[in-house]
């Protein structure tokens, strides 16, 4: 694991945006000897590590990276207390890309009255998927999780309603055009179509 060397006085960390970082200590009055520092675990370390005075400033630098990170060299900008800045090394992960994470260019069933559609985003080497779902044509309402939020639309003369993908009120539920049904008042055919009101 790295470490966070932090002197009571005061710490100021070093950002670099990947796994691996090397953090810059500062102490008002002198560089003071990593014993004096109390360690915390903050992610997975470098392979070997080493420090060097800037001034009053102690900055670590990764000395190896582990398989699959390259060493590249930073600069901290201007250091408290030192008119030079200093340099020291970060273990960076080698981005290769994703396999196989391309998004959906479709909607898809979930199981009886519901569709998905996956979005994937390729993060260096991870692939980051994320499902949304919809209800299907002939249901309303909106879910979460492809399993539970969408209703079927009502029947009528024992004909049930259909709706677009996606509805998400009841009022989008309708009897199509050219459709016959028979109730008690005798048979009929719709001339358009006929939606669901409340």
């Amino acid at each position: 694991m790295i470490k966070i060397l932090a002197a009571a006085a005061g710490m100021l960390s070093v950002a670099t945006g990947g796994a691996y970082a090397a953090t810059l200590a500062c102490q008002a009055s002198m560089c003071e000897p990593i014993s004096n520092y109390e360690e915390m675990d903050l992610t997975a370390n470098c392979s070997n590590k080493t420090s060097t005075c800037y001034g009053n400033n102690k900055v670590y630098s990764c000395m190896n990276c582990p398989t699959g990170y390259t060493r590249i060299q930073k600069t901290t900008g201007k250091l408290l207390g030192c008119s030079n800045e200093g340099t020291f090394y970060t273990c960076q992960e080698n981005c290769n890309g994703c396999s196989n994470c391309a998004s959906d260019t479709a909607w898809s069933a979930a199981g009886t009255g519901y569709e998905k559609k996956t979005t994937r985003t390729c993060n260096c080497n991870t692939c980051n998927a994320t499902t949304a779902y919809r209800c299907a044509a002939g249901y309303y309402g909106s879910s979460t999780n492809g399993t539970s939020g969408c209703t079927r639309c009502p029947s009528s003369g024992g004909v049930y309603g259909t709706s677009a993908a996606g509805s998400t009120t009841i009022t989008a539920c309708y009897i199509p055009a050219n459709t016959t049904m028979t109730d008690g008042s005798g048979t009929y055919t719709f001339t358009s179509a006929c939606y669901y009101t409340n």
